[in-house]
């Protein structure tokens, strides 16, 4: 071949070159950009979604290489104009999803949309370990059992192990009882099989004792109590209403068991000095003798919760000026702040969850008192037989209301406060006395006002 047609040859193999590679661009500008890699990640700020990253690439003899990039749940592929597309950042494009299949689309400034990818998404993982309590209250030897739940996503274990920080102060078994062993303040754990935590705390206080009938009980003090002391003692009352059940017969039953029974000291008998609601022939009007607020009167931080007072402010156990004449009491003279009858009734009513006002006893008929909250029947023998008659109710006379707080084979047993009593206790009466009795004479039957029992039970 002489170098003439070399040099066409040569020619033409350049021009055919030339032509290939004008055909390449011109047909990898109608290409779409691709997928490299995904990869799923954990999302810190949304437990139940994931970090879902797609890596992009284009080609570099696009001279824009500017890539967008779109998640779809369904195989069909996206309007290039569709403002679900997300600009790629660094050659990445993130989403946040939850489990299940999605289809990756990536896009090109030309328009150029290429569907290469699917992906499915399972997360399984323990989002969090709830507890039913984060904070429980203990006397020593007391059992609570814990419940929890696992909020998890996926395919996952749902069991639990238990531990206590402490096992000197409260241990724990697998199934969840807690037993306190001596005072102090541990937590106790429920640890996932991945390591997710539910922590409740556990304080073991000698403020609460195993519910029993004492008339031993030290005496509420005067300013005895912190107001971290104060605070946890309300706490502890809230925590075992709630467990009855707020607004039910069983929540005000729980709060009347917890001033007589568990609460580790006694508080004092004290006449009500008047009403806020007042009634002829009475003219003191003070809420000090009858405190109407949930909660204990135990520190001086609930002065603001008094509405009106005549002679006080003053907490329970603390000197306040007792305006009535009979037996002990002198008019004039200072006594330890306390409850009378109906202000200890009112005030177990009140935590339960009834507001029933600012009413007495029933020592004056005509006016409207706690004889009047429902229906009214007189103890016989026939009525403590009928099955009408439920722990919870009131029982009292026309001067004096107490709570039938509980009952077994033998016993009626009464919370109340008598000047008798010199305070707030838990009283027995056996079964064959309660008929005929000179202290009480009737029992108000109180479903109209409960209208629901909750977690009831007839003792301890």
């Amino acid at each position: 071949m002489d170098k003439r047609h070399v040099r066409i040859f040569t020619i033409l193999f350049v021009i055919i070159g030339i032509v290939l590679v004008v055909l390449l661009l011109i047909a990898n500008f109608k290409v779409g950009p691709y997928i490299t890699n995904i990869e799923i990640t954990e999302s810190k700020r949304f437990k139940n979604q994931v970090i879902f990253n797609v890596e992009v690439g284009n080609y570099f003899f696009k001279f824009d290489k500017t890539t967008w990039c779109l998640l779809n749940d369904k195989e069909e592929v996206p309007d290039k104009d569709d403002n679900e597309w997300i600009k790629a950042t660094e050659g990445y494009c993130s989403f946040t999803v939850e489990s299940g299949d999605y289809f990756v689309y990536v896009k090109d400034k030309y328009g150029n949309i290429n569907d290469v990818n699917s992906q499915s998404v399972e997360i399984n993982k323990v989002l969090e370990v709830k507890t039913n309590k984060d904070t429980i209250y203990m006397w020593k030897g007391r059992e609570e059992i814990l419940e929890f739940e696992v909020l998890k996503l996926g395919n996952v274990s749902d069991e639990v192990k238990w531990e206590s920080q402490n096992s000197n102060i409260a241990s724990v078994d697998q199934n969840g009882k807690v037993t306190a062993i001596d005072y102090g303040t541990t937590v106790v754990k429920a640890i996932s099989e991945e390591g997710i935590e539910g922590n409740v705390t556990v304080i073991v206080t000698d403020f609460i004792t195993k519910p029993k009938i004492n008339f031993n009980k030290s005496y509420i003090g005067c300013k005895q109590f912190s107001l971290d002391d104060a605070n946890m003692i309300d706490e502890i009352l809230f925590d075992r209403i709630n467990d009855a059940g707020y607004g039910t017969r069983a929540g005000v039953i729980a709060a009347a068991r917890f001033l007589t029974l568990e609460f580790n000291y006694r508080v004092h008998y004290f006449y009500e000095n008047g009403r806020l609601n007042n009634y002829a022939p009475y003219h003191h009007v003070d809420g000090e003798g009858r405190y109407y607020h949930r909660g204990l009167y135990l520190n001086e931080s609930k002065f603001k919760d008094i509405e009106a007072s005549l002679v006080g402010p003053a907490i329970w156990g603390c000197d306040l000026k007792n305006f009535t004449d009979w037996g002990p009491y002198v008019s004039g003279r200072n006594y330890p702040n306390g409850l009378d009858c109906s202000g200890f009734v009112s005030w177990a009513l009140l935590n339960g969850g009834f507001d029933v006002g600012d009413i007495g006893a029933g020592a004056n008929a005509e006016h409207y008192d706690l004889d009047d909250l429902s229906t009214k029947v007189y103890i016989t023998e026939e009525l403590m037989n009928s099955g009408r008659v439920k722990v919870g109710d009131l029982i009292g006379n026309n001067g004096h209301m107490a709570i039938l707080a509980g009952w077994d084979d033998n016993n009626y047993y009464i919370a109340e406060s008598l000047n008798t009593t010199a305070g707030v206790v838990m009283t027995t009466v056996s079964r064959k006395n309660l008929v005929h009795n000179s202290i009480y004479e009737y029992i108000i039957l109180m479903d109209d006002v409960y209208k629901e029992d909750g977690n009831y039970t007839n003792m301890w």
